[in-house]
């Protein structure tokens, strides 16, 4: 790995260290240069702002998202509607044990609305997990489990479709006070968003699973961390 290349990570892994610990709002650059004692001109070579740092961190999450679920695929033998669950399930930033980027992410791409951030988390995270989700599915047509034409684009289509659930169950999540009715709006949205993809590959109902257990408990966690911020 080149010099300016190790930097670059340890900028990021320190900076994601000190988001988690002292909040994304209460980091400045100067905390992330002094953490390093690095110069400002060693920082903006490589990023322009805080926000482009965040950035990175996210792609950064994404490449282990689609590392994980290719070693996972690879290793548990998987159906064709397995590897979809798990494509699926992998392509949400809420697929996280840490309720500390969670949090992050629901303040600043979301209730600050930081919409490039989203956009850029969707593109990095279609452009890896497309391949997967296409073999899952053409798999799922051979195994008469789908029964559907244009595998290809049906696996962008569906990639496209969750992000746009992640993005409103996020939404939900900061808009939404009780949690007993932002539990319920939650529920209904991933069924709508499951019934509409099993219709368009015409599977079975209740086959695909479109944020897991996972995503409830973290959206859980980040609020109740955002609360006592």
């Amino acid at each position: 790995m080149r010099k300016g290349d190790i930097r670059k990570a340890a900028i990021i892994e320190t900076a994601e260290g000190l988001f988690y610990s002292k909040g994304y709002e209460n980091t400045s650059i100067q905390d992330v240069l002094d953490a390093l004692k690095l110069s400002k001109g060693g920082f903006y070579h490589h990023f322009e702002s805080k926000l482009s740092l965040l950035d990175a961190i996210c792609e950064k999450r994404v490449e282990n998202h689609a590392e994980e679920c290719r070693k996972l695929i690879a290793e548990r033998g998987y159906t064709g509607i397995e590897k979809l669950n798990c494509v699926l399930t992998y392509s949400s930033y809420l697929k996280d044990a840490s309720s500390e980027f969670v949090s992050i992410m629901l303040k600043v791409a979301y209730k600050e609305g930081a919409v490039m951030l989203r956009d850029h988390m969707k593109m990095a995270t279609v452009a890896l997990m497309y391949p997967m989700a296409s073999e899952a599915i053409a798999e799922g047509i051979q195994e008469n489990v789908f029964y559907a034409r244009y595998s290809d684009e049906l696996g962008s289509i569906l990639l496209n479709l969750s992000h746009c659930l992640t993005d409103e169950v996020s939404m939900i999540a900061v808009e939404t006070d009780d949690p007993e009715q932002r539990a319920q709006a939650i529920e209904h949205k991933i069924s709508a968003y499951s019934y509409a993809c099993e219709t368009m590959l015409n599977a079975p109902h209740g086959s695909l699973t479109m944020l897991s257990q996972d995503a409830h408990e973290a959206i859980s966690a980040s609020l109740e961390l955002m609360a006592a911020v």
